[in-house]
């Protein structure tokens, strides 16, 4: 390929940069003068790659806020509200195996927060070229922390929140350092995902047991002031780079990976592995959202007293779980218009790839579909025969939900979630 065509744009910013350090020993004014273009176009490609959904998420942290103000709430009431979920950290009334799992409860969401945009975050294709240039470990970790901050900005929020309202409110230096904890242990287990290294979490967890078992007691500003050294100390000092993997062989052998023809499973596979590797954040957090919706329905059957009454809301988490995970189908089909250039040089039909999807997205949906549905028939608020029904409704609920999701990126959601709602309500009034 001819040079001149990376001699265009940002890359040529990059190329002059780098001719200079060749061409000039390396002075702390030269690193400087190169990193600040990759910060920049770090900054700059995140929002552009994804700037419509960071928009979509401020504007509900501004819905949100407007709504509370119109039901005559305060802005102490409004703050106190955002900051909800970290400040029920410093309830006294909870145990320290609650505050433990609720601390590592809050580190796993901060975790699929990055999971789910770490394209984005980490630099998309742009990185891959400027993995050539000469750019320290330290230099990457700060524009990798630059953007995280960006991407983090909805939630250091509520962060904020939380510590504005207990300096206000004259609350323990153990509380606010306690917060200050929270966010720099998020911050690490973020850079954990974003670097791809698992064993940073077992230092987040060692974090999240120490803050929560000395909390209230005398050591518990020794203990916080502790975790958040040595998790700043893990933002502070840049990771030692990692040995090449090998690649791994799995193909059998005389099989190829795209005999639709003959071997199906293989084209599932296919599928399953665009799930599971390349969009994994995604299917993280879709998983997470389905048990948060499923908690929340198990503990209004409680409410209900575990009678007939309860279905109902079985019937609606089905329905929210299903809407829910049927937004993996745009992922897939991106995946798979992605390697159109090649694959569509093989003698395959079009649209091949549709029932081996709706399959790998049904494998992923239906334990979180069945678990609602079986907790109904186990308490005796619905017949077996009225459950299974339930589940294959909402099983074709989220075959249907497909062409919606793919029909427009304005109007998806909406689209999907007036689908959802319509076979909700005709499920509960055929069943019931």
């Amino acid at each position: 390929m001819p040079a001149r065509i990376y001699e265009t744009g940002p890359t040529r910013q990059i190329l002059l940069y780098r001719q200079k350090i060749v061409d000039n020993p390396a002075t702390d004014s030269k690193e400087t003068a190169i990193r600040s273009p990759l910060l920049r176009l770090r900054l700059r490609w995140y929002a552009v790659s994804t700037a419509r959904l960071l928009l979509r998420r401020w504007q509900a942290v501004t819905l949100i806020a407007g709504v509370l103000a119109s039901a005559n709430a305060s802005a102490f009431g409004n703050l106190d509200t955002l900051a909800r979920p970290l400040l029920t950290l410093l309830t006294p009334g909870h145990g320290a195996a609650w505050r433990i799992g609720y601390l590592l409860a809050v580190q796993a969401v901060a975790g699929a927060w990055a999971a789910m945009q770490r394209e984005q975050i980490a630099g998309g294709p742009f990185m891959a070229f400027a993995g050539s240039l000469p750019f320290t470990p330290r230099q990457r970790r700060d524009a990798d922390l630059a953007v995280l901050m960006l991407a983090d900005s909805p939630l250091l929020l509520i962060a904020a929140s939380a510590l504005g309202l207990t300096a206000g409110r004259g609350a323990p230096a153990a509380h606010d350092v306690l917060l200050c904890d929270v966010a720099l242990l998020a911050l690490v287990a973020q850079q954990a995902v974003l670097e791809r290294r698992p064993g940073a979490w077992a230092g987040v967890a060692a974090g999240a047991v120490l803050a929560g078992a000395c909390f209230g007691t005398s050591l518990d500003l020794a203990a916080n002031l502790c975790v958040g050294a040595a998790a700043a100390l893990a933002l502070a000092v840049p990771p030692r780079p990692r040995a090449p993997r090998r690649a791994r062989r799995n193909i059998a052998h005389g099989s190829s990976p795209l005999t639709i023809g003959r071997h199906r499973g293989a084209a599932l596979h296919i599928s399953l592995a665009i799930l599971l590797r390349e969009r994994r954040g995604e299917t993280i957090a879709k998983a997470l959202t389905a048990s948060a919706v499923t908690a929340a329905a198990i503990g209004l059957v409680f409410v209900f007293e575990r009678d007939t009454r309860s279905f109902p809301t079985i019937l609606l988490a089905d329905g929210a779980i299903a809407l829910t995970f049927s937004g993996l189908f745009r992922g897939l089909h991106m995946a798979h218009r992605a390697s159109t250039g090649y694959v569509g040089a093989l003698p395959l039909a079009a649209g091949w790839w549709r029932p081996f999807d709706l399959a790998a997205v049904l494998a992923a949906a239906l334990p979180f579909l069945a678990a609602p549905a079986a907790f109904a028939c186990a308490i005796g608020a619905a017949r077996p025969t009225v459950a299974l029904a339930a589940l294959v409704s909402n099983a074709v609920l989220l075959c249907a939900l497909r062409p919606f999701q793919l029909f427009s990126d304005r109007h998806a959601v909406v689209l999907a979630t007036v689908l959802a709602g319509c076979w909700t309500a005709a499920t509960i009034a055929c069943l019931l």
